[in-house]
């Protein structure tokens, strides 16, 4: 009975190690590879309250992201917002809703299947043509 379970023990363990090396190596996509943690930013949603508004107000202003650089060079305003949104669903990318309170933004995450890569968000506004307005971005790993 004590071999069994000794047995049983070993196999969870090779089975969990290979789990986690095999997520450890997954692809980041294309268009974050070699970017930057950008650290946490989060949505660019309007204000829900005053005391939000006035934490904004004290952060200050940030560098821009390397992300939203990086999508901002490869789909300038202007451009369709359908060929981003192909674009990042072909990535793996996932389509959310980032502001409760405002529909207008749109919003696609990467979230890394381990803890040593970096999550991605993009978020983004179009016209009533549907030609991009707003194109943003950033990285935060977890490590």
């Amino acid at each position: 009975m004590r071999l069994i379970a000794t047995l049983v023990a070993l196999v969870a363990l090779a089975g969990a190690g290979f789990w986690l090396f095999r997520a450890a190596n997954a692809p980041v996509p294309a268009l974050i590879a070699g970017l930057p943690d950008d650290g946490l930013r989060g949505a660019p949603c309007p204000a829900r309250s005053l005391y939000e508004q006035d934490a904004r107000r004290k952060q200050g202003v940030r560098p821009p992201a390397a992300l939203g650089e990086a999508l901002r060079k490869n789909f300038p305003l202007g451009t369709d917002a359908g060929a981003l949104e192909a674009r990042l669903k072909q990535e793996g990318f996932a389509l959310f809703a980032p502001c409760p309170n405002d529909e207008s933004v749109l919003g696609a995450r990467w979230l890394s299947p381990s803890w040593g890569q970096p999550d991605a968000y993009v978020y983004w506004r179009a016209d009533g043509a549907d030609k991009l307005i707003f194109l943003d971005g950033h990285i935060s790993k977890t490590n």
